[in-house]
């Protein structure tokens, strides 16, 4: 029979080679001896001679010297792959090196027979002698080679082929008679049935007519750690070179599955790509017996792998105590889960039934809970490290007010659904915490949630935030390019906060996002498809923005599926004495009782930041009331309270005089009509859910025949606001009347016999 080579010591050799040692020579007047194990915590463990090493991130140069050309273009090109941006890497020949030897940093030898010689001409610099080890490639054409076939083993210099031979018996080739060439040697070849080299071919005598390449020998994977070390660069790159290398042993891998016909071989190949995986892995076949185990199981069990496959898969799981059960009632086709408690450990076990045609088996994993859980821990960490985690639920709105529940119960029946919606609501009214809570509730909570705040990102800026770029893209682009928003939000939801501060060019390409569902980066030319629930805040009037031009009305009627509008603190004043507590209760583990006055100020104050103001007065009266079970108005803060002393005068002045004197002093010092005024009052009546700014006011002043230029209305608003008769908000919160407005209107109305009355009586007359 062929190939009758133990495969799987070739496979753990494999596994072995990954982390070889290597030898690392410091020249000078040390030497280092090689390093057997472990692995150096810095750049600091390597010897770099006598000379004081090059500051980090100052770009190096490394040189690669090896007899052949062949072998030195393989070694530059891995390199290069990995780490040419960060290094300047050169080759040579030995013989080249000797004539004349260039500058350089560090030097790189093709194996270890060349030290002596490099070391004579580099006395001063760090020189890696790599472990190099073989890929794998073509070996099935080794394993296929009859049973004490004598082969040559074609390298050069001899220490080189001789390393080869030596690589091929470690692997478990050992069915082979090998003898050993390389660049003039005198060989008998008489009785050679063939010719294996690692990229030497060109060296193969030509009356050898089967020849097998397998493929330069590549270094390992510590070796190129070392290097990195050397040359002071970031360790992290070896994660990048073992992606490399395991590309040759995959590549090596899928050969053989489709070459080796021997089921004995096959089993071997699949039982070393199952000892990669972290958890336990039995198959079993109908009878109970098993067949294939791999390390991990072999851990759990405290057993090797011999023991376990002498083991009846019920004797094997006599010690483990059932305790739940995840699929319910176990069938043929569709296997189990259930969790098992197992020497002090909770493990989840799964069932996988497996059947052919000629036989019927059963896959087991078994995977530690408390792994899994790390490993959830850990996934989390990271996404909360780009706050892409929902961080609320809808228990965390509270509330005692029948709108806000059933607003929130509206909420949670469009999470169930894919739609996009728009929140509107003033600042502070809790639109991102709606956001939080729909993401949560939806078939979208495993994915990411990301929040971005237009009002935040300077305008220039936001297209390549959202959409992310290109390396190169512009001036200070940092390079490989960014991702963006709406791509870190795939799977999942993003939240557009501030949706009315998106400049018009941004809302074109959202729009395009909406119908679409693809994006493309700045300084691109491919179309990237997404798959994102789109979730979008405002406490702007998005209806008067299209009207001014300032917002597409396409966009708004793609955002406004399913409108949600959160309504200001002050319509539910019932939730501010709950929601103080609630507060208070969770960050203090203290409540309070409010005296009658400031009940009647909490109540009566307009809120202009909401129930962000409220948990900001939460800590204020926390700080301020220390110890006093009951809140008195001294404790609360001088803006509120002076706020509650105006409002608590007469509504309508205390008489009917002092509400003329009022208006007389108002339209003298604003020189403004009865009318007017009246007007202007009427017009923050009706728009009390609104924002209202100057040019919002002056539109509908002017809408009812009042023209007033942004001058004048500015001075009405001062003279209002002073005489106490509006609330001015804050960050766009727009202005609001009064206590007292409303008693000043309701007096005005009563003098013109009706809000629609003739015409105001001359107070003079």
């Amino acid at each position: 029979m062929k190939g009758e080579a133990n495969w799987g010591m070739i496979i753990r050799t494999f596994r072995i080679q990954i982390t070889a040692p290597i030898i690392l020579i410091k020249t000078g007047n040390r030497t280092g001896a090689a390093r057997p194990e472990g692995m150096p915590h810095s750049a600091s463990d390597v010897s770099t001679g006598g000379e004081a090493r090059t500051m980090k991130h100052q770009e190096k140069t490394l040189l690669i010297v090896s007899i052949d050309r062949n072998v030195n273009n393989f070694l530059c090109t891995i390199i290069n792959n990995i780490i040419g941006g960060e290094v300047k890497v050169r080759s040579k020949t030995f013989q080249e090196c000797a004539a004349a030897p260039p500058r350089t940093d560090v030097v790189m030898t093709s194996g270890a027979f060349l030290l002596p010689r490099l070391r004579s001409i580099y006395p001063d610099l760090p020189i890696v002698a790599p472990k190099r080890l073989i890929t794998g490639y073509n070996l099935e054409k080794v394993l296929m080679l009859p049973r004490a076939s004598r082969v040559l083993v074609v390298n050069d210099p001899r220490a080189a082929t001789e390393e080869t031979v030596d690589s091929l018996k470690s692997l478990g080739i050992t069915h082979l008679d090998y003898v050993p060439y390389w660049r003039g040697s005198k060989r008998s070849l008489g009785d050679i049935a063939a010719a294996i080299s690692p990229g030497m071919t060109h060296l193969c005598p030509g009356e050898i007519r089967r020849v097998i390449d397998i493929g330069p020998r590549i270094i390992s994977i510590h070796s190129f750690l070392q290097l990195l070390l050397a040359l002071d660069l970031d360790p992290g790159y070896v994660e990048n070179f073992a992606t490399y290398y395991h590309n040759f042993l995959m590549e090596s891998s899928r050969k053989l599955a489709a070459v080796l016909e021997q089921s004995e071989l096959l089993r071997r190949y699949q039982e070393v790509i199952l000892n990669q995986f972290e958890d336990g892995l039995l198959s079993v076949k109908e009878t109970g017996r098993i067949d294939i185990a791999n390390q991990s199981a072999a851990r759990l069990f405290r057993k090797d792998i011999d023991a376990i496959l002498a083991t009846n898969i019920n004797d094997l799981l006599a010690g483990f105590k059932h305790t739940v059960n995840l699929t319910g009632k176990s069938s043929k086709d569709s296997g189990s889960s259930s969790i098992y408690d197992h020497d002090g450990k909770q493990i989840l076990i799964q069932k996988i039934p497996v059947v052919s045609e000629n036989e019927v088996r059963e896959i087991y994993t078994f995977r530690e809970i408390a792994r899994l859980q790390r490993l959830e821990k850990d996934v989390r960490l990271h996404l909360a490290r780009k706050g892409h985690v929902t961080k609320y639920g809808f228990d965390d709105i509270w509330t005692l007010n029948g709108a806000v529940d059933d607003l929130k119960e509206r909420a949670l029946q469009f999470a169930a659904t894919e739609k996009n919606i728009l929140i509107t609501g003033e600042s502070g009214t809790g639109k991102e915490l709606f956001a939080h809570a729909i993401h949560r509730s939806s078939p979208r909570r495993d994915g990411p949630f990301v929040a971005v705040n237009f009002a935040g990102i300077p305008e220039g800026l936001i297209e390549s935030e959202l959409f992310g770029y290109e390396s190169g893209a512009f001036t200070g682009a940092k390079k490989g390019g960014k991702t963006g928003f709406f791509e870190q939000a795939h799977g999942g939801t993003i939240f557009l906060d501030e949706i009315g501060d998106a400049p018009l060019n941004v809302q074109s390409r959202l729009l395009r996002v909406l119908q679409e569902k693809e994006i493309m980066k700045v300084g691109a030319d491919r179309i990237i498809p997404i798959d994102v629930r789109i979730i979008a805040g405002t406490n702007r009037n998005l209806r008067e923005a299209i009207a001014e031009k300032k917002f597409r009305r396409d966009l708004y009627h793609r955002l406004n599926t399913l409108p949600l509008d959160i309504p200001p603190l002050r319509e539910h004043c019932e939730d501010i004495p709950y929601v103080l507590n609630r507060y208070l209760e969770e960050q203090y583990g203290s409540r309070k009782a409010f005296s009658p006055n400031v009940a009647e100020c909490l109540r009566r104050y307009g809120w202009p930041g909401n129930v962000r103001e409220l948990l900001n007065l939460a800590d204020y009266l926390q700080i301020s009331s220390r110890n006093a079970a009951v809140v008195e108005l001294e404790h609360v803060p001088r803006s509120l309270s002076e706020t509650f002393a105006l409002d608590r005068r007469p509504a309508r002045g205390g008489s009917d005089g002092d509400q003329r004197d009022t208006v007389r002093r108002l339209l003298e010092s604003a020189c403004a009509s009865m009318e007017e005024l009246s007007g202007l009052l009427h017009v923050l009546r009706e728009r009390k859910r609104l924002l209202n700014g100057r040019r919002t006011l002056m539109r509908e002043l002017g809408s009812r025949g009042h023209f007033v230029s942004e001058g004048r209305m500015k001075r009405y608003l001062r003279l209002l606001r002073n005489d106490g008769l509006i609330r001015v908000g804050t960050t766009k919160q727009g202005t609001t009347l009064t206590p007292k407005g409303e008693g000043l209107l309701e007096f005005l109305i009563a003098e013109r016999g009706g809000s629609s009355g003739p015409p105001f009586p001359d107070w003079d007359n």
